[in-house]
């Protein structure tokens, strides 16, 4: 069982930092406001005023703000401000034992799947996939499904209960029903991982994945590269959450798969529960998922429910 951080109150201080992406000053600052109107007090990291190319400044920048995140005991909870590029970067120089040492919720997805990754395989505590500061909290993009989800996740010292059923949304692409610690994120961030020291064990776990901009034939890929890799054949379970923007461009539709064509070639013969249609992801809602925690699903009534509470 992973340790379970504390959980947030109003007026506790959560650092905003950037492990991948930089965002415009206008969405920092939104994304500050924000968890301000949540009862939360933002602390902005140097990352938030950083940039270099695609990231949010220099290798060393971002991880130090990370580090600065769990070291300092002012700091209850990290948020992310955005996705991005160049999470990944940074796996090789994490002092894991001060992150271990000080575990608070940290919420974020996309690239920043790689820090759930190793945040819950080498320091054993539960992270939350879960919206960013300058996109789903902020912003055209923060729809009142996602901050509730969110400040429900991050507060409650109770098990969550349903995250998705059928009237979510959620569609069964195979029966039965499985128990497992429910691991994961984004699709590409999970391949990108694979052979090296800080890939995803999916062994008896519940597998989540999200992703966005992938046509078809690269979410086909990328599957085929996870089942080769046989992390899909030990798995307990699979879960779909979002996959924005998956309609086939280059080839056309005449020339390719349709994505439900895909899952359906790779996932019901696994002979394991999978699950279709979870709001997560980078769809425009967004609920908050604890990862590392033990979870049900019931591929009959197509339902996904949180066993153990998140947070103590």
């Amino acid at each position: 069982m992973r340790v379970k951080p504390k959980a947030l109150k109003a007026g506790d201080r959560i650092a905003i930092v950037a492990p991948g992406s930089a965002a415009a000053e206008d969405k920092v600052k939104k994304g500050a406001r924000s968890l301000s109107g949540l009862g939360f007090e933002p602390v902005l990291g140097k990352t938030c005023f950083e940039k270099r190319g695609f990231m949010a400044g220099p290798d060393e920048v971002r991880l130090a703000d990370l580090h600065w995140a769990f070291s300092d005991p002012s700091i209850r909870g990290i948020v992310c401000l955005r996705g991005g590029n160049g999470s990944g970067r940074l796996l090789p120089f994490l002092d894991m034992g001060l992150v271990a040492e000080n575990p608070k919720p940290f919420v974020g997805y996309s690239d920043i799947t790689v820090f759930h990754t190793v945040f819950g395989q080498r320091g054993n505590f539960v992270t939350f996939h879960g919206p960013m500061a300058s996109t789903d909290l902020s912003g055209k993009g923060a729809k009142p499904f996602t901050k509730e989800s969110f400040l429900r996740a991050v507060t409650s010292t109770e098990p969550l209960g349903v995250l998705g059923d059928a009237e979510s949304g959620i569609v069964s692409l195979a029966g039965g029903k499985a128990e497992g610690e429910i691991v994961g994120g984004n699709l590409a961030l999970i391949c990108s991982t694979l052979g090296t020291p800080y890939e995803l064990d999916t062994r008896g776990k519940v597998l989540f994945i999200e992703d966005v901009n992938e046509q078809p034939y690269s979410v086909d890929r990328m599957i085929t590269h996870l089942r080769n890799a046989g992390k899909l054949a030990c798995a307990a379970a699979v879960v779909l959450g979002d996959f924005l923007n998956a309609e086939p461009v280059s080839p056309g539709p005449e020339d390719s798969l349709t994505l439900e064509e895909v899952f359906a070639d790779h996932l019901p013969g696994l002979g394991i529960p999978v699950l279709r249609g979870l709001r997560c992801g980078h769809g425009k809602l967004n609920l908050t998922l604890p990862l590392g925690i033990r979870v049900e699903v019931d591929g009959d009534q197509g339902r996904l429910t949180a066993l153990e509470a998140a947070l103590s």
